[in-house]
């Protein structure tokens, strides 16, 4: 499997023991080949705790539009995407997920500049209180 041509949209929501979208067989997980995704619009990945990627190889999906993700904190990955700044994916998700995300770098089409993030406009960093303890 190098390349899903037709996969446009996908979505998985609440699989808790989901660890893999995509697994690879042995042979290929060794050799970290690019999949490619030409047609792959929309990521939309919902509440799965034990997901730790789509795919072990790299991901190429130069159409993607749209990626949103809650509650996938093991997921550190997202695919590399044209490299057009005119044309950036909107990346709907949590902050903190975000600011943990692993990437390759400009060079090979996987750089944080290369997305629009969106975050909650809700999302607060969690900051204590100042107040005393009453005893």
């Amino acid at each position: 499997m190098d390349t899903l041509p037709s996969l446009e949209t996908l979505e998985i929501v609440c699989c808790g023991d989901l660890k893999e979208v995509f697994p690879l067989d042995p042979k290929r997980q060794q050799k970290r080949e690019i999949i490619r995704f030409p047609k792959l619009r929309h990521i939309h990945l919902y509440q799965l705790s034990a997901l730790q990627g789509v795919c072990r190889s790299r991901m190429f999906a130069p159409n993607l539009e749209t990626v949103k993700v809650r509650g996938c904190w093991g997921l550190s990955r997202l695919p590399a995407v044209s490299g057009s700044t005119s044309k950036r994916p909107k990346v709907d998700c949590e902050k903190d997920w975000w600011d943990n995300l692993k990437w390759d770098g400009p060079e090979a089409k996987h750089d944080p500049s290369l997305y629009e993030p969106r975050h909650s406009r809700y999302y607060k960093k969690a900051h204590l209180p100042r107040s005393t303890v009453l005893r």
